[in-house]
């Protein structure tokens, strides 16, 4: 039985949620996303879930309510079932600082949250390769 693969994408603004969502549509990448607000939501998705249908990859925004990305980046590489989700960080952030954090606790990718509708397309077509490995 093949594991359908889909992204877990955790941000509280809805307006990226929907950007995210236009940008899938508008390159025709069928990526099935299932959203979430902040990195607690992202930890008790991941173990109320069958390990066998795990996400191929996890995407955080750094700041989020209750648990930001940063936190839930150290809480999914310290856990053996989630250690190996790539995980990747798009963010408002271009602090240097934030970049180097993330890649040290084990990022795959920290991008910068765009404000373009074309931006947001690029951005994906980034993330689709961790999706179709």
């Amino acid at each position: 039985m093949s594991q359908i693969k889909f992204v877990l994408y955790a941000d509280d603004d809805v307006d990226d949620k929907d950007w995210v969502s236009e940008a899938c549509r508008a390159i025709d990448c069928s990526l099935n996303m299932v959203f979430v607000e902040n990195g607690r939501q992202v930890m008790e998705y991941l173990t109320q879930n069958e390990v066998s249908n795990l996400p191929s990859l996890i995407v955080l925004d750094l700041n989020m309510p209750e648990l930001d990305g940063r936190q839930t980046l150290q809480k999914l590489k310290a856990h053996p079932h989630f250690q190996n989700i790539p995980v990747a960080i798009v963010t408002t952030s271009t602090n240097r600082l934030d970049r180097e954090v993330c890649q040290r606790l084990g990022a795959s990718v920290f991008l910068t949250k765009p404000d373009t509708h074309k931006a947001w397309q690029d951005i994906i077509r980034q993330l689709l390769p961790f999706v179709t490995e």
